[in-house]
């Protein structure tokens, strides 16, 4: 039974292989649309050039050799131009040939280029294409995602998709200038060439049947990759602790054996790109020693013989190149299979997001709501009402429920029992949109991209003046620290914001938040990085405000809290206050 079930299983996997291999082209092509068709033609140009340029070398052998004017059709051709000399017409030929020459590098710079971009373009739609997947999908889902998984993909896989594209790129423009090539071996010598190709053929489909082994060495790369991403990612906070501990040498030896595994995979890799290389070569150096001794046999003219033969070589390279890009393309062709199993994760519980409708002004109300997570914590069952320009103070222990009420609060999560009501009215998808717009979230952490300080601040929000830059960076406390920087508000901030201070970071978030004019405004640790005094005096702008939008703060701080009109504490799940 377990022989029986094997062909089957063999069948089942290569129809899998080359139905993610046709996925993968589909996706290609209908992102290249017109420029797929242009690029197909600078393709067929240039190997049709380059056809050209070996076509002439025929009658150029053939002058030389004969120092009579060489071939009948050649002879009369060029006696008709008025070239009589056979170094008149050996003059001709060769200016043919370098103007072929000339035409085809210019082509083949306009050919390269236009892949090129074309690659790039493509490895970048994909990444974005990932991150419009992220934001349109439940918060509930991305929150379950490996922060690994993501990063491995949105970096590392992204970048192994392009390779791919840009192997198959190559493959095909070698399968042109392979498909011309043999088109002109077969005008020269028929028999022998057809002999050639079929011999070739055997040998390429040889190579086909091979790649789901190759294909599954990059299914192990991916998931050594998103280990590595993992690691790489909390590498220095686990080093500060190892170091702590005088236990460095035992920390990096875990992270080299992560290494190890990346690097094995790439090894297997071109450990079998040699094989095929070393096979590829002792096949070309026999296939062209028959090419001449069949040719030989024959009794072909020496210069067809001669231009068979250079004909012969020239097709190794492209054969070449075509059996290399087909490996890498299906070494890589995981990731793609990697990103699209993230796509539909995601996808299947996405919704169309529907036109945004505010919901009517009055009280949030939370009325019965619950949210417990599968590992424990949540919030157990609650009613919440805060009044309009309320300016809520929330704390208690950690993991006592204070993420999740906000969550709640924002609509990132939805009550598992109970409802929230904005004005009175229950939220749909359209009102829920609405409300999302209303609102200004800080996290603790507040991102910022390696950009300008006014391209962080304006991203969230549409077209914003100056004036109203320079008073939401006032209010936060932030405008005399931008103020004194060389280029102020068009100062870069630096990768993840490391050109400022950690409290520095927190009010250019909060400016940021004021921007959006917000109806609510979350503050989740929002300022514990900034000092006690300066926090004092952004919660007093803050409060002050006229009109005041609604603020909920998480803080731990009791000097902050006391400046709230009201102060909730949770534990375990449970509200007072």
């Amino acid at each position: 039974m377990n022989i029986s079930s094997r062909p089957s299983s063999i069948v089942s996997s290569m129809i899998a292989l080359w139905g993610s291999a046709g996925a993968f082209m589909g996706n290609f092509a209908r992102f290249s649309g017109r420029r797929l068709w242009t690029s197909i033609a600078l393709v067929a140009f240039a190997a049709i050039v380059d056809g050209a340029g070996l076509l002439l070398l025929l009658p150029i052998i053939d002058v030389v050799v004969s120092r009579d004017g060489g071939h009948l059709h050649t002879k009369a051709l060029l006696d008709s131009i008025g070239v009589h000399s056979p170094m008149g017409q050996l003059a001709v030929l060769l200016a043919a040939f370098v103007c072929a020459a000339l035409l085809r590098a210019f082509v083949l710079y306009a050919r390269d280029m236009r892949l090129a971009l074309l690659q790039g373009d493509f490895a970048e739609h994909e990444r974005n294409k990932i991150m419009r997947t992220l934001a349109g999908a439940p918060w509930v889902r991305i929150a379950a995602l490996s922060h690994a998984r993501i990063t491995s993909l949105i970096s590392v896989e992204v970048n192994r998709i392009g390779a791919s594209a840009q192997f198959m790129i190559q493959g095909s423009v070698s399968l042109m200038m392979l498909v011309v090539q043999g088109a002109l071996a077969i005008v020269l010598a028929p028999g022998l060439a057809l002999t050639i190709i079929a011999i070739l053929v055997v040998g390429g489909g040889a190579i086909m049947l091979a790649q789901g082994r190759i294909r599954d060495i990059g299914t192990r790369m991916v998931d050594a990759n998103h280990k590595m991403m993992g690691s790489a990612t909390g590498f220095l906070g686990g080093l500060k602790a190892a170091t702590a501990q005088n236990a460095q040498g035992g920390f990096v030896e875990e992270f080299a054996t992560i290494q190890r595994s990346v690097r094995g995979r790439q090894i297997e890799f071109m450990e079998r790109q040699a094989r095929a290389k070393r096979l590829f070569a002792i096949g070309s150096s026999l296939m062209g020693a028959a090419v001449v001794l069949t040719g030989y046999a024959a009794t072909v003219s020496p210069a067809t013989l001669i231009t068979l033969v250079l004909i012969f070589g020239r097709m190794s390279g492209p054969a070449l190149m075509i059996q290399q890009s087909v490996q890498n393309f299906f070494f890589g062709l995981p990731a793609f299979e990697a990103i699209r199993n993230l796509e539909t994760e995601l996808s299947s519980s996405a919704a169309p997001m529907p036109v945004p409708v505010p919901p009517p002004p009055g009280a949030i109300e939370l009325q019965g709501a619950s949210f417990l997570h599968p590992g424990g914590g949540g919030l157990r069952p609650t009613s919440l009402r805060i009044e309009p320009g309320e300016f809520i103070g929330i704390t208690g222990p950690s993991g006592a429920g204070k993420t999740t009420l906000v969550e709640l609060l924002t609509t990132l999560q939805e009550p598992q029992v109970g409802r929230l009501l904005i004005g009175g009215e229950p939220l749909d998808a359209a009102r829920q949109a609405g409300w999302r717009e209303s609102l200004a979230y800080v996290p603790q952490e507040g991102f910022l991209f390696n950009d300008t300080i006014r391209r962080n601040l304006t991203w969230g929000s549409a077209s914003v003046a100056e004036p109203a830059i320079w008073e939401a960076l006032r209010l936060a406390g932030a405008d005399e620290i931008v103020a004194r920087l060389p280029a102020k508000l068009d100062s870069l901030v630096g990768e993840r914001g490391t050109a400022l201070s950690g409290g520095e970071r927190q009010r250019l978030a909060i400016a940021r938040a004021l921007l959006r004019d917000p109806r609510l405004l979350v503050l989740d640790e929002a300022a514990n990085a900034i000092d006690a005094a300066g926090e004092k005096a952004l919660l007093e702008r803050l409060a002050a405000l006229d009109p005041r939008p609604t603020i909920v703060m998480i803080s731990h701080r009791a000097e902050s809290l006391i400046r709230c009109d009201r102060v909730i504490t949770i534990e375990s799940g449970q509200l007072s206050g």
